[in-house]
């Protein structure tokens, strides 16, 4: 009776365990959304006369929902005074607004907040220097992005499912 009780319950732990792995390697693939894929003025460019627009592009149609103002781009300049105009205009996979005149050189920054064709909202920023040889803020660096492999969750997934699944079988054991 008590190999039984034993194949039994290692059946329902392997189950879990698949299912476990299942649900975790396709997590990657439900999370793409769209991706800036090319900006004017560039990311990380120099200009040296003030662009009258800036224009984003996207790897997918941008959504437009009505009436609400679910997309759009903020332009900084150094001093951090907003130079955007609030007049975007969509079109497929491009968003663009004018900026107004601006006279500040130096790093600027570009804030967008998109809706993807998959309905997700979408943010990011990006910086250009206006200014030929201009010198950005002492100590501001580009953030650096960093991704855990989906292995970590995996193993973590297993380890707290198999200590669950441990600690189940060790207390019916003793309650027998």
């Amino acid at each position: 009776m008590k190999n039984r009780t034993q194949r039994n319950s290692t059946k329902i732990f392997a189950h879990i365990l698949v299912a476990t792995l299942f649900a975790f390697s396709g997590s990657s693939i439900a999370q793409a959304h769209t991706k800036l894929i090319a900006a004017n003025p560039a990311a990380a460019s120099e200009v040296s006369q003030w662009p009258t627009q800036i224009t984003l592009e996207f790897d997918e149609e941008l959504q437009n929902l009505g009436d609400e103002k679910a997309n759009f781009i903020v332009v900084n300049n150094a001093l951090g005074d907003q130079v955007s105009e609030s007049d975007e205009v969509l079109s497929g996979n491009t968003i663009t607004v004018t900026l107004s005149a601006n006279e500040v050189k130096g790093p600027v920054l570009v804030f967008y907040h998109v809706v993807s064709g998959d309905g997700h909202p979408v943010e990011g920023e990006y910086k250009f220097t206006y200014g030929v040889g201009e010198v950005t803020a002492q100590g501001v660096e580009e953030p650096e992005s960093t991704s855990l492999p989906i292995g970590i969750y995996i193993a973590s997934a297993v380890f707290i499912i198999s200590g669950l699944f441990f600690s189940i079988f060790a207390y019916r054991r003793r309650n027998k």
